[in-house]
């Protein structure tokens, strides 16, 4: 763990000292918010500090979700630790961005739509699943498309009938409906025409054209994802059958954002924080079946390999 987070810690020291993704610019922002926030005189020391503390709260809920319904039954701290790893080397990513706001939602979402697991009448917990997710789509719209893959979880949780499906649409919707008044008070509907765009703006296997060999940290990434794919087809047994579909609906995930990372090209640093989320868990727990000894010079070739990727990346650009 210090290992891990003096590297973090150097990584995120080198991105102050080049001001990486600062200061604070609008991209693709549907609501005016993020525009106000980068209006503001934050100075750097205060914009690393929170995107940091951000990180790190993220990783926090990560964990707990993991210590909550024992998806690792050995006691570590991987999860966070693969988290914090992979934020605090992803150089495409600003310290402070509209993606922080959407990854405090996301994990959320998760922690609240795990609690629905088997159920069928938790509509006010998949409400809240709704609103999470409808609020993140404000900030990084191409998140809408998770909702799908949310009806999915609720099916694989036991957790789907009619009234949870329309207390989740409703919690989606409702956060549009205020964006709705608020454009009729404003008189300025071009929030929802940003949004369409957004939700529209396909660029397909634009990463394939953009791929270079500072990217070579994503491939282990995917290799590893598929390794935890395979163990856990085949180790499914000897896992309590609430651990086994919460893993398979994190790997489903990390499915779907690999498939949108194929379909939104342009968004592709945005996507890979939302893939860390999912990833990090599985990570974990494909290291937790190996050797100590594998585990330790794997675990240390990621990590090297990570911080390499950040160097690398950062002599480039």
């Amino acid at each position: 763990m210090i290992i891990t987070i003096t590297a973090g810690l150097l990584c995120w020291g080198l991105g102050y000292y080049h001001s990486l993704g600062y200061p604070l610019t609008v991209n693709d922002v549907v609501l005016p918010f993020w525009e106000k926030v980068c209006a503001w005189p934050v100075p750097r020391v205060v914009y690393y500090v929170a995107g940091l503390l951000f990180i790190v709260l993220i990783a926090f809920v990560i964990q707990r979700i993991s210590d909550i319904e024992r998806l690792i039954e050995e006691r570590t701290r991987l999860a966070f630790l693969f988290f914090f790893m992979l934020m605090s080397t992803q150089t495409g990513l600003p310290a402070l961005s509209a993606t922080t706001i959407v990854l405090v939602c996301l994990v959320f979402m998760l922690y609240e739509l795990f609690k629905a697991y088997q159920l069928p009448e938790a509509t006010g917990t998949l409400f809240n699943v709704g609103v999470l997710i409808g609020f993140a789509g404000l900030w990084m719209p191409q998140v809408l498309w998770l909702t799908p893959l949310i009806w999915i979880g609720m099916y694989q949780f036991q957790a789907l009938t009619t009234r949870s499906l329309i207390a989740s649409l409703i919690g989606i919707l409702i956060t549009y409906w205020f964006v709705l008044a608020w454009c009729i008070w404003a008189h300025d509907f071009l929030i929802f025409k940003s949004l369409y765009s957004s939700l529209t703006d396909f660029d397909f296997f634009s990463i394939i054209r953009s791929f270079r060999y500072h990217h070579l940290g994503f491939i282990l990434i995917v290799f590893l994802l598929f390794a935890a794919f395979f163990h856990l087809k085949t180790d499914a047994i000897s896992n309590r059958v609430r651990v086994r579909i919460l893993l398979s609906f994190l790997l489903n995930m990390s499915l779907w954002v690999l498939g949108l990372i194929s379909v939104f090209g342009r968004s592709t640093d945005s996507f890979l924080a939302v893939l860390f989320l999912p990833v990090s868990v599985l990570m974990a727990y494909f290291f937790e079946s190996m050797h100590k000894r594998i585990r330790f010079v794997l675990y240390y070739f990621v990590l090297l390999l990570s911080v390499l990727s950040f160097l690398l990346r950062l002599w480039i650009f």
